[in-house]
Parts: structure tokens; sequence; C-alpha cells
């Protein structure tokens, strides 16, 4: 599975409206862009999305802004990317294609890798990410490369 730029870019906002949901404060879309290099229109698309699937709620007048609609720990990263690229369609691209010459019990193990990913996906919560971000002191905390530093945990080897 490959995340797409419109994936990316909606997990790092996220994160950074989770990081801004400690202060209370919703966050203006022109600010969210610049911190995040990106048009403002481009934002608003993916915001679109993101407002429809439920994750975020948009505050009008003066101090308005985005937020999350529930607090980080309630956000899966499966959440947002049924909401930016319909999760079913990339899950698609992990199996194989369904080939009468394919064996079923490789049919049955894609289908098995298939919902073990979707379930990782469903683990995978803004709030892990956020508090791994707290834990990084190298990098300055209102820096988006923090978020991207910190965005994934180190793999861990395989055991047997």
């Amino acid at each position: 599975m490959r995340l797409s730029r419109k994936d990316e870019h909606s997990i790092t906002a996220l994160l950074v409206l989770a990081n801004q949901e400690r202060n209370q404060q919703p966050m203006n879309l022109t600010e969210l862009a610049a911190a995040l290099e990106i048009s403002t229109s481009y934002l608003e698309h993916l915001f679109g999305d993101l407002r429809k699937a439920g994750l975020i709620e948009g505050l009008r007048g003066v101090g308005g802004g985005y937020r999350l609609s529930r607090p980080p720990t309630q956000i899966s990263l499966a959440d947002i990317l049924i909401a930016t690229t319909a999760l079913e369609e990339q899950e698609g691209n992990i199996a194989p294609s369904n080939s009468p010459e394919l064996p079923e019990v490789a049919r049955q193990a894609w289908a098995m890798v298939t919902r073990k990913w979707r379930l990782f996906l469903e683990d995978l919560t803004l709030a892990d990410f956020a508090l791994s971000q707290n834990s990084n002191k190298k990098v300055r905390d209102d820096s988006v490369s923090s978020y991207i530093a910190t965005m994934f945990r180190p793999h861990q080897p395989l055991s047997d």
C-alpha cells in the first residue's frame, strides 16, 4: 500500500490539529496551510473530505478555525484513509488479482494480510503519534518537521 500525497497531507494536518487540541484553540486554515507548505485551496479541498467524514469541524467568526471533532485517541489512521482515499480501494492494492489461476491457499493468505493491515491501521491513532512527537526533544515543538520526523516509529526486527 502506498500513501498518496493527499493521504500524507491529511495525516500531517490532523497531527498539527491534534497538537493544537491541547491548547484548546482552533487553527486558522491559512496558518495551517503555511505550516504545511501547501496552498490554502488544496487544504480546503482536503478538509472538505475530512469534514464529511466527521474528523474535523470548522468554527466561524473571530478566533475561528478548524479543530478535531473528537479526541486524538478516537481518530485512527484507518479513519483518515477512509476519508481521503477509500481504504477499501487501497486494500485492493495489497491483494493480488482474483485470477482463477491463483490457488485458494494464496487467496486466503492475501485475505489474511488485508485483514491484518486494516486492523493495524485501525489500532494506530493520532494520539499515538502526538505522544511520540512529545518525546522527541531534538526537534523544536513548533516545527512541522517535528511531526514528520516522528510520524512513524522505528521498525522492530521481525522475530521467527
